[in-house]
């Protein structure tokens, strides 16, 4: 998979100057070369032969993977993104698994337009640094069966937490393919998704692991046969449940290997500042070392002379306390709960920065606040929770993961699949945070936190965007980070050398580490039997099995068992009563010539000199038939309490329990079902599409919508001195640094949309819904065509980081 002839352009737009492919720093400029090997799907690929330039751009190195040649440029984007595609940018909160979309080709072979390509980010391959050979990574099932039994359980359990995601894109059948299912060392990655032609079932994969269960080591062996069993008879039933299964077998599989845990934090001022904001925990300088629980942060302040520096500090506090009280009994604590009292700790140092707000009457962009990026590490796992866009990155033998995701403009329209990253990245405000800590009140903040089984050496960074910022952790990983895993250097050394580098390569902002380094050795006292991890299963608290038990999602509502009343006399006469009595007083209004005229102005009608007619349909109350996927209902009665004259709206989400706001549904307007999806939370949402407004509410629904687009477009401030603030997230976006007192343009591209689709709690919908058994043609309006779907069920791009400008030349020593 070599090719001497490739060259690869300086991404400095005054130099450009080509350089061979194994160089890792422009010959001319010292710059990094950033070297992106894609993974291309499409009909057109086979027509070009590898050596072969596409587009003037990419070198075509082997069947599938490709070279960018001018990183510096971006890349070609579509204008409206596929379905097909779509998937990819809803699953960016899993790009450590599932590849995403860098671009599209549309390529021309001796003057024809050819099919087009998509392009997939990162390539699923090894490289040696040196000689540029490029290696595909193994397929799982033949790397299957020289991996030890923690490593095979942690494989398992990646595909399981992978299954209801992509199951809600459609996209499950990807993980029943062995194709694609590739590993890199500890990761299970897919070399792109694949469209299910029919819903993909836990029997299936079962069935698919049952495989596996020959070269399964011991004591895993019997678990994953059992297992197997369990889900080709139906009695697990969700991929939560899977999930809670293996990570039984893991608590007890992980007892076969012991870990000790280093830390170390480093925080400086930086060249352009004059006080520091950001703060870390354990104090910056010092370097600890445990065998069983630790727990690292990094915030960045943000507020300027207002206050970042308070605030980062009360977050480190609030949080520090917190989980010392978490620590006393988190050994008791299952996953998911473990997860819970992380994202409280979040909110409970947010109501600390807030409340210290409010004590001050801080309003707009007076308030302080910070981001937060925290690691909480107990014995086999470790746990990371983030805000904001400080970082972590996971580092091992492998390669350099970014593993969290910023709470910025540029993430939040990929996770919406509106953009591409790379194309998100380009525009106004896309680096301006949508949530931080202290901004507003707990119920409005969304923390991350995602689950890391460790079964080999590796190295997770924590760091504020003074270090991450231009790309420099991806460019300098290997030279400053990798050595402390393969024992040339120690993690307070790469600290320290971490922090000049921030200092030196960017030098716009403060700079804060934290260096969680995690090694893992063979525990030999371990008496781990294929019975005691059987007994995992056999304890584990199944539902009964029932007919239909591998569907992939059922209903998640409690049954409330409900005590029938004692049978009392017939109350019939005495309604019938009351029934003629209330209706007197009508009759005499509809019947009696001059009632009607003498009440109305006593209770404020106003004739109607020129109403708009409305088509009439017949409509019965909403049930589980009405609210399939598909279905045509109308909303009715949003809030009986308005004000005479008000249209009644109803908000629809951008994502389904989200705070941003996709757009409105006025009262009386026909919507389609387009999904269905449950939340972690156990919460059913709908996804709707509004397809017909009444005439009478379009005026004041039309009106609505620039003050929504408004809210979620303000105008922005990129001045470092002043990164955020405002009272509530639905008012403006947080300004993130960039080290430039520029003004930046309000976003172009709010996703708040004349017709909108966006989603609402499916118990919101029920209150409010009425079926239309009969719709008539001018109701179904927008909904009348399907959206438009790509041919190429499997061809589908991912975003990616932005590109690189380097600020500043490096001065490395190495080519």
């Amino acid at each position: 998979m070599q090719n001497d002839a490739a060259t690869i352009d300086c991404p400095k737009a005054t130099c450009q100057t080509s350089n061979p492919e194994t160089h890792k720093f422009c010959q001319k400029c010292r710059a990094p070369l950033p070297r992106r090997y894609l993974w291309a799907v499409g009909k057109g690929l086979p027509v070009y032969k590898p050596g072969q330039i596409i587009a003037d751009r990419y070198l075509r190195k082997s069947e599938q993977i490709l070279l960018d040649t001018k990183p510096g440029f971006p890349p070609a984007v579509p204008e409206e993104i596929p379905e097909p595609i779509a998937a990819y940018l809803r699953l960016f909160p899993y790009r450590l698994h599932i590849p995403q979309v860098y671009g599209q080709l549309h390529p021309r072979s001796e003057g024809r337009q050819t099919p087009d390509i998509w392009l997939l980010e990162p390539a699923p391959v090894g490289l040696d640094s040196e000689t540029v050979n490029l290696q595909l990574r193994p397929q799982l099932t033949i790397a299957w069966k020289n991996a030890t039994a923690m490593r095979q359980m942690n494989w398992l359990w990646q595909i399981a937490q992978l299954w209801q995601p992509c199951s809600t894109e459609n996209v499950a059948s990807s993980l029943l393919n062995p194709e694609l299912l590739r590993v890199e060392g500890p990761l299970v990655r897919l070399l792109h998704l694949q469209s299910d032609r029919t819903p993909a079932t836990l029997g299936q994969l079962g069935q698919m692991w049952s495989q596996w269960v020959q070269t399964a080591k011991s004591p895993l062996a019997p678990f994953l046969d059992k297992l197997c069993q369990m889900l080709i008879e139906g009695r697990v039933r969700t991929g939560e449940h899977l999930v809670a299964l293996l990570d039984r077998g893991l608590a007890i599989c992980g007892q076969t290997q012991s870990r000790t845990y280093e830390i170390a934090t480093r925080t400086d001022t930086g060249p352009s500042r004059r006080r520091n904001e950001d703060a870390c925990y354990p104090v910056s300088g010092t370097n600890q070392s445990s065998a069983t629980e630790s727990l690292a942060i990094v915030c960045d302040g943000i507020g300027g002379h207002e206050g970042g520096n308070v605030a980062s500090a009360i977050a480190i506090e609030a949080i520090r306390q917190r989980v010392k009280q978490l620590q006393s009994h988190s050994q008791d604590l299952e996953p998911q709960s473990l997860i819970t009292e992380l994202e409280e700790s979040a909110c409970a140092a947010n109501d600390a920065i807030s409340d210290r707000n409010n004590d001050e009457q801080r309003q707009g962009r007076q308030r302080m606040g910070t981001t937060l990026v925290m690691a909480f590490a107990k014995a086999h796992e470790l746990y990371l929770t983030n805000i904001g866009d400080s970082r972590a990155y996971l580092i091992s033998h492998n390669g350099c993961y970014q593993v969290t995701l910023d709470d910025d403009v540029a993430t939040r329209e990929v996770r919406l699949g509106y953009a591409l990253y790379r194309d998100a990245v380009q525009q106004p405000a896309a680096g301006s945070l949508v949530q931080a800590l202290g901004m507003a009140a707990s119920g409005m903040l969304h923390p991350s936190v995602g689950r890391f089984v460790i079964d080999e050496d590796c190295l997770f960074l924590l760091c504020s965007d003074g270090l991450s910022d231009n790309d420099r952790v991806e460019q300098y990983w290997e030279s400053e980070i990798l050595p402390v895993l393969t024992g040339q250097t120690n993690v307070a050394t790469a600290a320290t050398r971490l922090i000049a580098l921030g200092n030196s390569q960017n030098g716009h902002d403060n700079v804060t580490v934290g260096i969680v380094c995690c090694r893992v050795k063979e525990n030999k006292n371990a008496n781990i039997t294929p019975e005691l991890l059987l007994a995992q299963l056999d304890a584990a608290d199944l539902p009964e099995n029932t007919a239909g038990a591998n569907q992939t999602a059922l209903s998640t509502a409690p049954t409330q068992l409900v005590e029938r009343p004692r049978r009392a006399g017939s109350p019939l006469p005495l309604l019938l009563l009351i029934a003629m009595l209330l209706g007197l007083p009508v009759l005499a209004y509809w019947l009696i010539p001059g009632v009607k005229e003498g009440v109305d102005p006593l209770i404020g009608r106003v004739p109607d000199s020129n109403p708009d007619p409305e088509p009439v349909t017949p409509v019965v109350d909403a049930s589980v038939e009405s609210l399939n996927v598909g279905s045509l209902i109308r909303i009715q009665n949003l809030a009986p309490e308005a004000v005479e004259g008000q249209t009644q709206l109803a908000q629809l989400l951008s994502q389904p329990g989200q705070p941003d706001i996709a757009g409105s549904v006025s009262a009386g307007s026909v919507v389609k079902v387009l999904r269905k999806q449950t939340t972690a939370d156990r919460m059913s949402w709908l996804q709707l599409q509004v397809c017909w407004i009444p005439p009478r509410s379009r005026v004041n629904s039309a009106a609505s919508q620039p003050q929504l687009a408004e809210r979620e477009a303000a105008p922005v401030n990129n001045n470092t001195e002043q990164r955020l603030n405002s009272p509530t997230p639905q008012q403006t976006p947080v300004v993130k640094p960039s080290g430039k007192a520029t003004t930046v343009e309000p976003v172009t591209r709010p996703p708040v949309r004349q017709n909108p689709i966006g989603w609402m709690a499916e118990e919101k919908v029920r209150s409010v819904a009425l079926a239309i058994p009969d719709p008539k043609p001018e109701q179904v309006g927008e909904c009348v065509q399907e959206p438009a779907t790509s041919p190429a069920a499997t061809t589908a791009p991912p975003p990616s980081a932005a590109t690189p400008t380097p600020s500043a030349s490096p001065q490395p020593s190495q080519q």
